[in-house]
């Protein structure tokens, strides 16, 4: 007994120190990169901004002279302060005096001459200069990229304008400004607002003024300067402008010119016409976001100019960015959260007009399965469960979570789905005219409801946004004949702790029975509660919200030939899919594989098709996958036919798999198939992939579709063979899209080989973005704690974007964290093995301290928020 003991205290005391390192780790985060999370006081209102810069390209340097026009808010103030980060500050004058400063790490302070009274104005011109850590970045060529176009480009959300301007860098406050560029004569410039003038300047340069006359928060100022291609369009006259780097503008209209459709959606739902005086798209490489909803002027990632070859293979193609990142111009700019705990505001609109235009743009089914995505999505992340969309206590993760983007739109799509259609864009449309121009919280908005409609949403918004999680529902039911009666059972079994209460919620609930179908709406509120449906047979079908309206999770209590039916009769896709999600569960029952082939095979909806290819491969059995196979046959959709080839990759020790993987890996119509057929050949480890797909490696395809997807696959495959290959396509000159695959790999093969680390760890200082995050991501992946120094040296360098701190943190913890296991397993081999009670209290405690740890992984992961979009 004492060795059991000894045994698991050593497993137990590892488990502590690593809790406690994860801790420490996401404290120091929380203190050194946090957004600061409620609304600042203000001494003044900052009114406009005539912002004049100049770009030293060689040095990477800004050159700039700001001139500030503010008011003060409070008697008595003695100095104005601006935010400022690694600026030079040259010279400040104050209504044209020179006036004294100081200059501290993250301050510009001023003192005034005499204390200032309430709505006294001045006029502050600051001339500085700085290589901006980040905020402003520069892409430039270089020995390993000679052709690259040169681009400047800016990103300020949340707080990092003031590292190439000082100014006051919070939301909470809206300003005019007038944009001086001058640049070199053949470049290109954007800004915010109307283009007033391009002159001539000195040393063949032009100076490019741009103004907007509109105020919005300084996140939201804009620059882009360099070596672009243009496209124009308009929207009732209104120029509508598009940009890629210099060689890519053929790109652009395939991939963006649905952008004037979506906004002549999104003014008629709103009734309040795009409101700012242009729209500009400036696509950018090495982009630290996905997208940035700048006033009247976006910034989007360059990858998001898809080869037109493979456009057809991706449903929708960029139009979940665009339409995102077009919605913010409402959402975000027009009317901006007071402070980030509101970021919902601007993030969960955004993400609820994906779905505006999908489901005005595409089939139903399209938009359904868009939905349920995205409710799936967010279930999956367990550590957003217990937070509400509004909070300030954001120390150990970031608010752009997808609390606030993916359940802040099916929120929004929730509201509207209760109170209905022509009451929900009543409401909008009165927030958006009561607060133009305004800085708002959750409470305006609920205010704005009401007040249109004369609709108390109160209780709606204070479980959904202001509580937390969502409801988990058990549901049984039984069958009177003699009564003709459906008695539906219906519990919450969420634990109700923290911020997650029961949920009150109107149910559709709907029974089929020989002679059709019956609906009816219900009101769950009650931890359990029975209804009573009339029904005049035994049902064949009962749903329990009918279509998925509701952000939920459901364990409904069926027969397999309830199941059978509904998979293969309910009118809804997300009905469907809970069918297909629940056969799969049945894993070696023939009925519900070639019920799921059916499926497959002839589901109206192209969504369904693809739950179905990856129910079949969960269940992973031979059965399966000759299902999988056939399907082949029945699909010629590119997007339904890739979810196949990639079910294929579970359905193992087949040969005729492989076989048809290898074959769809030469030759088949879809890029994304042949793609996902190499890597399932990786997954299965199969003895064939080796040469296939070094081979293809070798192989051109459309923005080396086919090459990156073979070289992710030969870190799945882990044979080290592979090694010389993904050394080979890891350095600097490859492309960035095929390098960041490459790298993911090498993080995979030789874990025990210093140089490769030593190898992966060289990129962490690169200039591109996307080359760096890769190194990061590679070295958390192979275990090598040699790595941490490495990874702790990029953690102090002070130009680490939102996203990049907080992944940095999160593998130096996964690589102490194994580290520990690692050095505590050696010492317990040869532990002696017993069993009991006392062990398992033991063993119970342990699960408890693991739990904790996974939610803190969990939690550091949440920290990163920016990836696909803003």
């Amino acid at each position: 007994m004492r060795s059991v003991l000894k045994r698991n205290a050593n497993r137990i005391r590892r488990a502590i120190l690593t809790l406690a390192a994860l801790a420490v780790v996401a404290t120091v985060s929380a203190r050194l990169y946090a957004d600061e999370p409620y609304a600042r006081h203000r001494d003044y209102d900052l009114q406009h901004s005539r912002i004049a810069l100049r770009f030293d390209v060689e040095q990477k340097k800004v050159i700039g002279d700001v001139t500030h026009t503010l008011a003060i808010l409070h008697d008595a103030t003695s100095k104005i302060e601006f935010d400022s980060v690694g600026l030079t500050i040259q010279s400040v004058t104050l209504n044209k005096a020179p006036a004294k400063f100081n200059n501290t790490a993250t301050k510009l302070i001023i003192p005034l001459p005499a204390a200032a009274h309430s709505g006294e104005k001045f006029e502050i011109d600051i001339r500085y200069e700085g290589k901006p850590a980040k905020g402003l970045y520069f892409i430039l060529p270089d020995k390993d990229y000679p052709n690259r176009p040169k681009q400047i480009w800016s990103q300020g959300e949340s707080e990092d304008t003031r590292f190439y301007l000082p100014t006051y860098d919070y939301p909470n406050d809206r300003l005019t400004t007038e944009t001086i560029l001058t640049v070199p004569a053949s470049w290109i410039t954007v800004a915010n607002g109307k283009l007033i003038n391009v002159s001539k300047a000195a040393d063949n340069m032009k100076t490019w003024t741009w103004r907007e006359s509109l105020p919005s928060s300084t996140y939201l100022i804009t620059v882009v300067a360099g070596e672009f291609d243009e496209v124009k369009q308009s929207w009732r006259g209104l120029p509508m402008t598009y940009y890629a780097p210099k060689g890519r503008g053929d790109r652009l209209l395939p991939n963006y010119e649905r952008t004037p459709a979506m906004m002549e959606l999104f003014s008629k739902k709103l009734g309040v016409d795009y409101p700012w005086e242009k729209y500009a798209q400036s696509m950018v490489d090495d982009f630290v976001a996905g997208g940035m909803e700048n006033t009247s002027a976006t910034t989007n990632t360059s990858s998001s100019l898809r080869s037109p070859q493979l456009i057809p293979e991706f449903p929708g193609n960029e139009d979940p960015l665009i339409s995102h990142e077009l919605a913010h111009q409402w959402f975000g700019d027009l009317v901006t959260c007071n402070d980030w705990g509101d970021i919902w505001l601007n993030e969960g609109f955004a993400t609820y007009f994906e779905m505006v235009w999908t489901e005005s743009r595409y089939p139903k089914d399209q938009a359904d399965f868009d939905r349920w995505t995205a409710v799936h999505e967010w279930l999956a992340q367990s550590t957003l469960y217990g937070k509400p969309i509004v909070r300030h206590d954001f120390d150990d993760s970031s608010e752009f979570d997808d609390n606030a983007y993916g359940k802040g739109g099916l929120v929004l799509y929730m509201l509207r789905q209760q109170i209905g259609e022509d009451a929900f864009y009543r409401g909008l449309r009165h927030y958006l005219e009561v607060y133009r121009g305004k800085n708002v919280v959750t409470a305006d908005l609920i205010k704005a409801i009401d007040e249109a409609n004369h609709t108390n949403v109160q209780q709606f918004f204070d479980q959904w946004v202001y509580g937390a999680g969502a409801p988990k529902f058990d549901v049984t039911y039984t069958y009177d004949d003699a009564k003709h009666e459906v008695a539906l059972t219906v519990k919450q079994t969420q634990k109700i702790e923290g911020h997650v209460g029961l949920f009150s919620a109107p149910v559709n609930v709907e029974v089929t029975t020989a002679s059709g179908h019956k609906s009816q709406t219900i009101s769950v509120s009650k931890e359990a509660e029975t209804f009573l449906l009339p029904s005049d047979g035994a049902p064949l079908m009962v749903l329990f919200d009918k279509g998925g309206h509701i952000l939920k999770s459901t364990e409904f209590h069926k027969e397999k030939k309830e199941w059978l039916y509904q998979l293969k009769n309910a009118a809804e896709l997300s009905d469907r899919g809970e069918a297909a999600q629940a056969l799969a569960k049945l894993k070696n029952d023939e009925d519900a594989v070639i019920a799921l082939g059916v499926a497959l095979d002839t589901d109206p909806a192209w969504g369904l098709r693809d739950i179905a290819a990856d129910a079949l491969g969960r269940i992973g059995n031979p059965a399966a996958g000759k299902q999988l196979l056939a399907g082949l046959d029945a699909n010629a959709q590119p997007y339904v036919r890739n979810h196949i080839v990639a079910a294929l990759g579970a359905i193992k020790e087949e040969p005729a798999v492989v076989a048809k993987l290898v074959a769809i890996s030469h030759d088949d119509a879809s890029y994304r198939s042949r793609a996902n057929a190499l890597q399932s050949l990786g997954k299965l480890k199969a003895a064939s992939a080796f040469p296939v797909l070094t081979e293809a490696v070798k192989a051109d395809s459309p923005d080396d579709f086919l090459r990156n997807a073979a070289l992710r696959s030969l870190g799945f495959l882990g044979d080290d063979r592979g090694v010389p290959t993904l050394r080979e396509w890891s350095v600097p000159g490859k492309a960035i899209e095929t390098r960041q695959a490459a790298i993911a790999s090498l993080g995979r093969l030789e874990k025990g080989n210093k140089e490769i680390t030593a190898q992966i760890a060289s990129y962490l200082t690169e200039a591109h973005y996307p080359i760096r995050y890769a190194a990061i991501r590679a070295l958390g992946s192979r275990g090598d704690a040699s790595a941490i120094p490495a990874l702790q040296s990029l953690l102090k360098r002070d130009d680490l974007s939102i996203e990049m701190a907080p992944t940095v943190k999160e593998e130096i913890a996964r690589l102490q964290k194994e580290e520990s296991s690692r050095k505590a397993g050696a010492a317990d081999v040869d532990e002696e093995k017993s069993s009991g009670d006392t062990e398992l209290a033991v063993a119970q405690r342990l699960d408890r301290l693991e739990h904790l740890m996974r939610e803190m992984n969990d939690r550091l992961k949440s920290i990163e928020s920016h990836l696909t979009r803003q």
